[in-house]
């Protein structure tokens, strides 16, 4: 068995679509797959234990699980356990979005102002190069972790939030504007317990999913926006349908590089050693 957690239906619907549609069956998978992890970030994978102990599975222990881009390396380095498989399904978009009466109209305006984030998930990172890349120095980006991003930022709590959807049209039937864009990039992590043919059928099941969703639009956004009510599925924002693929070694690289900079990594990390060849 391999046990897969997501944590946003927005975008690790793939997964679930595999096994609904029997893309993983097909290729002699049996997957458990839970959606909407119930402890947030506190209970994302944060260790790979063997699969079988004493004749027993192993309570708690995944086997794969799809992350940010930026905590696949970290973790995989961090634990020294476990390899990138693969890029994940989907690149995930959201916003950087302040109050409907907020004075603040460009990133320049948050410069050393309180920006709500999850802790070091996705967009910690893409809030972090979206106002980069917008010209504010990094040493001039205050982030602040809040547990309920939208609930933060209508509350008056942090002036802007980093959300992805449903969050950023819930924010925005609330009256809140966008900033700026921002880009999630995922990653697939696998256990040292899956073998390559494990994950290249798994990859395989996976891209059926992404063509089967690819084929229809209001389909993608009946399963991707499902945690919009209909009338907001209509104009939420969809995640671009990537599939599943190598993470190149240039890639790896750059973001490697950018997280060293930034103090996100503890010191040098080399490609072979976070991804599976």
């Amino acid at each position: 068995m391999l046990r897969v957690q997501g944590d946003s239906n927005a975008h690790d619907r793939p997964w679930r679509v595999a096994l609904e549609q029997g893309f993983f069956a097909d290729e002699g998978l049996d997957v458990q797959y839970t959606e909407d992890n119930p402890k947030g970030i506190a209970g994302r994978c944060e260790d790979f234990s063997e699969r079988w102990k004493e004749s027993q599975l192993v309570e708690g222990a995944l086997e794969v699980y799809p992350v940010c881009e930026w905590g696949a390396i970290e973790r995989v380095h961090t634990l020294g356990k476990g390899k990138i498989i693969a890029q994940d399904t989907t690149l995930r978009t959201g916003a950087l979005m302040v109050r409907a009466d907020s004075a603040y109209r460009s990133a320049a305006d948050l410069r050393n102002r309180p920006i709500g984030v999850t802790w070091h998930a996705g967009t910690f990172y893409a809030v972090i190069e979206a106002m980069e890349a917008a010209g504010v120095p990094f040493g001039e980006i205050q982030l602040v972790h809040a547990a309920d991003r939208l609930e933060a930022l209508l509350s008056g709590e942090v002036e802007a939030a980093g959300l992805m959807e449903p969050l950023v049209s819930r924010a925005a039937a609330a009256g809140a504007r966008v900033i700026l864009p921002l880009e999630w990039r995922g990653g697939i992590v696998a256990s040292d317990d899956v073998d390559p043919d494990t994950a290249a059928r798994l990859v395989r099941a996976l891209n059926r999913a992404v063509e089967w969703l690819r084929q229809d639009e209001a389909r993608q956004r009946q399963e991707l926006l499902r945690d919009l009510t209909p009338e907001l599925r209509t104009t939420g924002l969809l995640p671009e349908l990537l599939g599943a693929d190598v993470y190149r070694a240039d890639r790896f690289q750059r973001t490697a590089e950018w997280m060293i900079e930034r103090g996100f990594l503890p010191g040098e990390v080399r490609y072979e050693d976070i991804v599976r060849i």
